[in-house]
């Protein structure tokens, strides 16, 4: 009975403190929210972290927030901030998720803050808060391959040690380092990181002395917070004299899934004797040629077609039959094809525009306008722009999605067709190039201008002696006499006649001045009785007295004027005034 009491009174305790923390957690007012950069993980990495602290309440806080790691160490970024009622503080830096961490599945910070208590003092208070995290718990392998080019070398040939890291597991392999035998390299090859499914290359490169090599390596690397290490087994490399040298190329260095690569191999026999049964295979592509022959003295090349399907390393190994029944073996340098996506591909659209498309003579100027239009979704550097293989410009670098121009007076020495290229490399260093449209450009012979009538210069007039009088014929002597005498008649008559008009204008005036005077123009031949009865009598006038005979007149005073029938009017006029 006591023991059923006894744990009734201690589940009333345990739920009392379970409602007096879940009624603190309800009053607390800070609140604090947390973000990862990631959450799932493989190994232990680096981070970023962000947290966000927040006074929810009325009031201030009476004292500082302070931010700590989970190891206990402060967030000094953070500092020691006193939240307002509703102010928040952010911070957000690198944390370094451990192999603890990922163990725990969490990774968790503290916040130390000040709060109220009944009596209103300050009482510090802390809390941890945390954000799950998933460990997939990563796997990590590697694979490594090796290839030895060429496998028979000569005194004094370099021969080429070649070790692929091939990353199979699911985390990244950092600091693969590789150590060769002394006979190979003194010192060790470092690869200093191999993401997931990535691959790395390291080579070692050696000079052929008058003894066999041997090749023989030790990797070491580390992933997942663990050290790992694995051996390849030895490889010799013979010393030999070998005449048939193997030389792979091909025509580009990659390209998009589908797209066709041509694979050449040169096969040059330097020696006095032929190669015959020569056969030639790949790792990827397995029996790539057979049954030829390569004479004393000269080359051959043969060619391969292959589909790009995704990146591969090509390396051909060649095996002959020397003239005499001796079997070689050697190896032709690895070349690595790329598959690239379409993000990776370089594309431009070139057009071009001229100014006119006949030309009137030549050579004749064409003002050609070319635009660039870069279509890739990369950025493209180095254009060159050529016409008939002569460089016009240069861009130095066009963005994605840009269109640059440039405008150019070319003299066209014949009508035909011209064209413009633009040239550029890709992301694996090849030279790519984009052609323009085509511009017909006629030539058509100018039309004749029109003959203008000449100016004709009058001629420089001659001059001509006049003939002279004994030259002139009689007629015209004699014609002139008479007009020379009619010319002194008619100057002799004008002469008369111009005198006795002056006469008549004398006389004229002469008369018009006697007018003028009061006195009746009949006085001069006598005077008349207009009253007095007629007589019969003839009135006889006196003789005209000429010059010669002065007159004898009375004097004025003395001489009784002759009465006129004018003057007797004017004095009865006068008197009956």
């Amino acid at each position: 009975m006591k023991r059923k009491l006894w744990a009734f009174l201690l589940g009333i305790c345990c739920l009392m403190l379970l409602s007096g923390l879940a009624l603190s957690e309800e009053s607390n007012p800070l609140k604090v929210a947390m973000q990862l950069s990631n959450s799932t993980f493989t190994e232990p990495e680096e981070i970023t972290v962000s947290i966000r602290i927040s006074n929810a309440g009325d009031s201030a806080l009476p004292g500082p927030v302070t931010l700590y790691y989970s190891n206990g160490d402060a967030v000094e970024d953070f500092g020691e901030p006193v939240l307002e009622a509703g102010a928040s503080k952010s911070w957000s830096g690198p944390v370094m998720v451990t192999q603890e961490m990922l163990d725990a599945g969490k990774i968790t910070f503290r916040v130390r803050y000040s709060l109220l208590n009944d009596a209103g003092e300050a009482v510090q208070r802390s809390r941890n808060f945390s954000k799950e995290i998933t460990y997939s718990g990563g796997v990590a392998s590697i694979e490594v391959n090796r290839t030895i080019s060429p496998t028979t070398a000569g005194k004094g040939h370099e021969v080429s040690i070649t070790y692929d890291v091939v990353n199979t597991g699911t985390v990244d392999v950092k600091d693969v380092t590789i150590t060769e035998n002394k006979s190979i390299s003194a010192s060790s090859g470092v690869i200093a990181q191999v993401a997931a499914g990535q691959k790395a290359s390291y080579v070692f490169k050696v000079a052929m002395g008058t003894q066999d090599l041997t090749s023989q390596a030790t990797i070491s690397y580390t992933a997942g917070g663990h050290t790992e290490t694995l051996t390849k087994e030895p490889a010799t490399i013979r010393y030999g004299e070998i005449n048939l040298k193997a030389t792979l190329t091909s025509d580009k260095k990659g390209g998009l899934p589908g797209d066709k690569i041509k694979l050449s191999l040169r096969l040059g026999n330097s020696g006095k004797k032929d190669y015959v049964n020569i056969r030639v295979t790949d790792p990827t592509l397995g029996e790539v040629f057979s049954g030829e022959t390569a004479t004393a003295g000269h080359s051959i090349i043969l060619e391969k077609e292959i589909e790009i399907q995704e990146t591969c390393d090509y390396q051909f190994t060649v095996t002959a039959t020397e003239d005499g029944g001796q079997e070689i073996e050697t190896t032709s340098d690895r070349i690595t094809i790329t598959a690239v996506t379409a993000d990776q591909v370089v594309s431009l659209d070139v057009r071009a525009e001229a100014d006119r498309d006949t030309v009137y003579q030549l050579p004749g100027t064409v003002r050609f306008k070319v635009y660039v239009t870069n279509n890739s979704a990369l950025d493209v550097k180095d254009v060159d722009v050529t016409a008939s293989g002569v460089r016009l410009y240069t861009f130095p670098s066009i963005l994605s999605g840009e269109t640059r121009e440039f405008t150019r007076d070319v003299d066209v020495s014949m009508a035909g067709q011209y064209q413009f290229v633009a040239q550029t490399q890709n992301q694996l260093g090849d030279s790519v190039s984009f052609e323009s449209n085509i511009i017909r450009i006629a030539y058509t012979a100018p039309t004749e201008v029109p003959t203008e009538a000449p100016i004709i210069t009058p001629p420089v007039p001659v001059l001509e002696n006049l003939p002279t009088e004994e030259d002139l014929p009689e007629t015209l002597n004699l014609l002139e006499k008479v007009l020379h005498i009619a010319f002194f008649v008619l100057l002799g008559i004008f002469a008369i006649l111009l005198v006795l008009v002056i006469i008549a204008l004398s006389r004229r005036a002469a008369v018009r001045a006697n007018a003028e005077k009061p006195i009746d123009s009949l006085e001069r031949v006598g005077s008349r009785d207009y009253i007095s009865p007629a007589s019969t009598d003839k009135q006889s006038f006196p003789e005209e007295e000429t010059e010669n005979t002065p007159a004898q007149d009375a004097p004025e005073e003395t001489k009784e004027k002759p009465e006129t029938p004018h003057r007797r009017h004017h004095e009865e006029d006068a008197t009956k005034a």
